[in-house]
């Protein structure tokens, strides 16, 4: 007999939990793109919601790693005319990754995506994945992705991710814990206006204050040893990205001497072994999940004053940088295609 007793797992329909797609399923979605990224070993980073992509709205723009991502996403069975909005959004953005979200794929859409990911060049990636809700017993219905067309490439990659030392249940809730704590700090302190941080056992982001999409500050802490506050730049363009951190590191000695600390700048290396498009500056801190309470504290000051300082010392910088790239662009970009929300 089991030590426990054991609940019954039974399906809703998607249907019965989301009303509307655009209204309902959409804006959860993008609030919740951790989940997505869990499902296809990704960091989705959320960008853009009914972006503009000439007369239409694409559903979901995010970054990765890989790139820019476009993602589609309907409550129904799969048919042709989100099949051509992936595409028309893919093309509009330069997007390097393409995510399609239904409950129920068909055969010939499966077949469309595995015909893409043959013919399109290995740095094109395109997804479609399966969503359902599922219930144990009287319990909330709880989402379940799973990715059911996908590149060649992607077995290796989900193979070598889950080879990665896993957390444990204790370490698992010890850094959910970590970043509650340091949400409501960072809130408490004024370093945050959001008061919608969940507990998320990852990273833990929060918003850059620079009208410029893509700049967001993460912090992390793992297993590893080591804990990060980063200053990360990802604005859809490698180029913009580029600039931004060539300017601040032009700056690097006043940085160092305002913040107290020497951060490490990153530009992009979009031919690097890990094809980062993103830019980023960084300060290190040797730290672990798995010290002991005083050292874990330690740690979660050492973030915010971290944090507090990036704000302080950046992002008057990256103003005055955004500024001049934007005085230099050629004029006319806005409306076009690539224009649009990509600053």
């Amino acid at each position: 007999m089991p030590k426990q007793e054991m609940g019954r797992v039974t399906e809703v329909p998607l249907s019965d939990v989301f009303e509307n797609e655009p209204h309902d399923f959409t804006p959860w979605l993008y609030e919740n793109l951790s989940l997505l990224g869990d499902a296809l070993n990704l960091d989705l980073i959320p960008s853009e919601r009914e972006g503009a992509v000439g007369t239409l709205s694409v559903d979901i723009v995010a970054e990765s790693d890989f790139g820019t991502v476009v993602i589609e996403n309907q409550l129904g069975k799969t048919d042709h005319g989100h099949l051509g909005q992936l595409l028309s959004y893919a093309a509009g953005r330069e997007a390097e990754i393409l995510v399609w979200v239904a409950p129920t794929f068909k055969d010939e859409h499966r077949a469309a995506i595995d015909w893409l990911n043959r013919w399109t060049p290995e740095d094109i990636e395109t997804y479609g994945v399966e969503v359902r809700a599922i219930r144990i017993d009287d319990s909330p219905p709880a989402p379940q992705f799973r990715a059911v067309a996908f590149p060649n490439n992607w077995s290796r990659r989900v193979r070598s991710h889950s080879a990665e030392p896993q957390m444990s249940d204790e370490e698992w809730d010890r850094r959910v814990e970590f970043f509650s704590t340091l949400a409501a700090r960072a809130l408490e302190r004024g370093l945050t206006n959001s008061t919608g941080f969940s507990s998320v056992a990852k990273s833990k982001s929060f918003s850059c204050r620079v009208d410029e999409a893509g700049l967001k500050y993460w912090i992390d802490l793992r297993t590893t040893g080591v804990t990060t506050v980063t200053l990360d730049v990802r604005t859809g363009e490698i180029d913009r990205n580029n600039a931004i951190i060539n300017g601040l590191e032009q700056e690097k000695a006043a940085i160092e001497k305002e913040l107290g600390f020497r951060p490490d700048f990153f530009a992009p290396d979009p031919d690097g072994p890990h094809g980062r498009i993103a830019g980023r500056v960084m300060t290190f801190r040797d730290a672990s999940i798995n010290d002991s309470p005083d050292r874990i504290e330690e740690t979660l000051e050492w973030c915010l004053e971290g944090l507090a300082g990036f704000q302080r010392v950046l992002e008057p910088r990256l103003r005055a940088i955004i500024d001049e790239l934007d005085s230099e662009a050629p004029k006319g970009v806005e409306g076009t295609l690539l224009g649009d929300g990509i600053d």
